[in-house]
Order: structure tokens, then C-alpha cells, then sequence
């Protein structure tokens, strides 16, 4: 069955209002903070800064991470009614996230057999500390070091769906996969960094406002 598009959701700070990974590995190593910001600003790639903001986490500790994690978190305004309709519309989605699926599984539960799908990074709790199991490397065009390429994960879901791919995300680790959608729901800092390089895109801060601007769009508009 054809589908009119195909719609990505990041996870921290998109679906829930505030990252949790930086949450996570903050509360726990305070000296983290500075390992977020040089990745914020571009000192560090995303790979080489998650693999030591979760080195600093001892695996024994899973069951209190988790426990946080289910505490902290909120989600974002209109999310399960957008996902509510996007199910009602046969719309395929998926959540897309450089995190790692034991945050994404606290928070969200099992993931549902009628979606939306999970793509993550893998964690291991088999050594002292975390450590991450990479999914979806770096190919070229995409200049590397996103630990989990979201510039893969557009190429792919567009082929495998044959249909545009709208893309909704808040960060770093965003930008490389949303220049390459073909229409973009951004805020914070991606769409700061969109608008610096000249990428269009539409604020949100809420899902409804994706939802009152998505299914008025009567052709997905390409960005590249």
C-alpha cells in the first residue's frame, strides 16, 4: 500500500521535553556537562561524546537509571494524539534516537506491533560501565561521527516506503538526518543550526502544531 510520507520522530527533547540523556549522565558524573557542550558546540562528535558521557555510569546501577528515567521524564504536548493519528492514517513513523533503547524502552514501554518503530543504539551492561552497541554507521555523503547516522536512516525509510520523509527533531544529533528529509519540523538547536545553513524548515513547539500544518501540506516540499 502507497503511502503519501513516512514521518521521523526524535526522541530527547522532541517526544519528551527535556534530553535524558544528558539528564542521565549528568546527575550521575556532574563533570559530564562539559563533554554535552563541547558536543553542542562541535568540539566532539556525537559518537566520541556518548561514549564517554555513558563510560561514566556503572552498569550495576541499571534499575536506579531506569526508575529516574521513568520519573523525570514528560512528554511533549499533542504527542499521543500525533501518534493517535498518524496510526488512524496508516502513516508509517518511527522514532529515531542516538540514545540508547533501555532509556527508550523506560520510558515508552514495549514497543507497540503496530508501531511507532524504534531505531537506537544497543546497550551493554556486560562490563563496569555502559557501553553502546553502534547501529546504522556513517556513510558517505554524511561526514561521520554521529555514532547512529540518521542520515542513513532517512536514505533507507524513503527507499524501503518509497515516499517523502518528514523529519521532527531538536538537536545536534538531528541535523545531518534533517537536511536530507524532505520536509522538517524543527526546534531548539537544530533549527538554530538550519537556520544558519540556510535549511528551511517549520518551527514547532508543540505536536499540534505539526499536526494543524502536516495534513494541510497537500505535497511534501523537498529541501535539499
Amino acid at each position: 500500500m502507497s503511502v503519501p510520507f513516512v514521518v521521523i520522530l526524535d526522541f530527547d527533547g522532541t517526544i519528551t521535553t527535556s534530553d535524558l540523556v544528558v539528564a542521565l549522565t549528568t546527575r550521575v558524573h556532574d563533570a559530564n556537562r562539559d563533554i554535552v557542550n563541547k558536543v553542542n558546540r562541535r568540539e566532539l562528535e556525537p559518537r566520541t561524546g556518548l561514549n564517554i558521557l555513558f563510560s561514566h555510569l556503572p552498569s550495576r546501577d541499571r534499575q536506579l537509571y531506569e526508575e529516574y528515567l521513568r520519573h523525570l521524564a514528560r512528554f511533549r504536548s499533542g504527542y499521543h494524539r500525533f501518534s493517535a493519528v498518524l496510526k488512524d492514517s496508516h502513516i508509517p513513523f518511527y522514532i529515531v534516537s542516538n540514545g540508547l533503547d533501555f532509556m527508550l524502552d523506560a520510558v515508552l514501554g514495549p514497543t507497540p506491533e503496530d508501531g511507532p518503530w524504534r531505531i537506537c543504539n544497543k546497550a551493554r551492561f556486560d562490563q563496569p560501565s555502559i557501553t553502546i552497541e553502534w547501529q546504522y554507521p556513517c556513510q558517505d555523503p554524511c561526514p561521520g561521527g554521529c555514532g547512529l547516522c540518521k542520515y542513513q536512516v532517512v536514505t533507507e525509510l524513503r527507499e524501503r516506503h518509497a515516499a517523502p520523509v518528514v523529519y521532527v527533531g531538536d538537536d545536534i544529533t538531528d541535523v545531518n538526518g534533517a537536511k536530507h528529509a524532505d520536509r522538517i519540523y524543527a526546534r531548539g538547536l537544530l533549527a538554530q543550526m538550519l537556520g544558519q545553513d540556510g535549511v528551511g524548515y517549520t518551527q514547532f513547539d508543540t505536536f499540534d502544531d505539526i499536526l494543524s500544518d502536516l495534513f494541510t501540506v497537500t505535497e511534501v516540499i523537498n529541501n535539499d
